[in-house]
């Protein structure tokens, strides 16, 4: 198990960083996403052995100071497993827990399908402004973002459009009975993906748009060659989702951001 989840760490580094700044400061890597200084895009990952308490402080300085030269807020994302002396010298630099997040895996084995009736699902292929727009529309609102009553910026929309061109990402819409309900994404590299950002309009929810989307991502990954899918679940209700279509917990995803920003949010 241990070999898997270095496999997904290091898949879902190498995908986050395209369309990134990716800045090294000894063993982190800073992922900063130009386009927004939404704290859930931009980050740091561990990438390499920690050294030495003393190493890992002046490292964990450098990179607060490169976040906030950018005017984001320094955050961190790891698994625990991986990195289990991580948290300590993140807390002894001014950081608190965010989210403890359960890790999750499906192959296809273990994969169950599930399709609520009413419930239509499509991929992204036309990357015309307009779809782009309510896409990311509906991931703002359904996650009740800041911006969710903001048009998406033209640097969102053209970073969506890259990512579709070139398959980093697969994304998809799903609609209720004709109306537009919720979207989701995964984010390929090999035979693996990372299943993300899947959210259902608060208008929407509880009539299985979300599971069948995430079946929907899935069963695409699957039928490209895939052989693992992944996930860090939100919540309970999430988890007991994923669960339903052939999910397993695996270990645990951490989040770790400056606790002054912890404290206001």
């Amino acid at each position: 198990m241990l070999e898997r989840l270095k496999r997904i760490s290091q898949s879902v580094n190498l995908v986050a960083a395209q369309g990134r700044e990716a800045i090294t400061v000894g063993p982190f890597q800073a992922l900063l996403d130009p386009s927004t200084d939404m704290i859930w895009l931009n980050y740091a990952v561990p990438i390499a052995p920690l050294g030495s308490a003393r190493e890992v402080a002046e490292s964990l300085t450098e990179l607060r100071r490169v976040f906030a030269e950018r005017q984001r807020t320094i955050r961190f994302e790891f698994i625990e497993a991986l990195w289990p002396t991580l948290s300590g010298a993140l807390e002894e630099a001014g950081l608190q827990l965010q989210a403890r997040q359960p890790l999750m895996l499906c192959t296809p084995a273990d994969f169950q399908p599930f399709h609520a009736p009413e419930v239509r699902v499509h991929r992204l292929t036309d990357t015309h402004k307009d779809i782009l727009t309510k896409y990311l529309s509906i991931q703002s609102e359904s996650f009740n973002f800041e911006e969710a009553n903001e048009p998406p910026s033209t640097e969102m929309i053209e970073q969506l459009r890259e990512h579709l061109q070139r398959g980093s990402w697969r994304c998809a819409m799903a609609t209720l009975e004709g109306m537009p309900a919720g979207g989701g994404c995964t984010m390929p590299w090999e035979r693996l993906c990372e299943l993300a950002g899947v959210g259902t309009l608060p208008s929407m929810r509880r009539r299985g748009v979300a599971a069948t989307l995430c079946s929907f991502l899935v069963q695409d990954h699957f039928d490209c060659g895939g052989d693992l899918v992944w996930l860090s679940a939100g919540d309970a209700v999430a988890q007991a989702l994923y669960q339903k279509i052939g999910f397993s917990g695996v270990n645990t995803q951490l989040n770790y951001i400056d606790a002054e920003k912890n404290l206001a949010t």
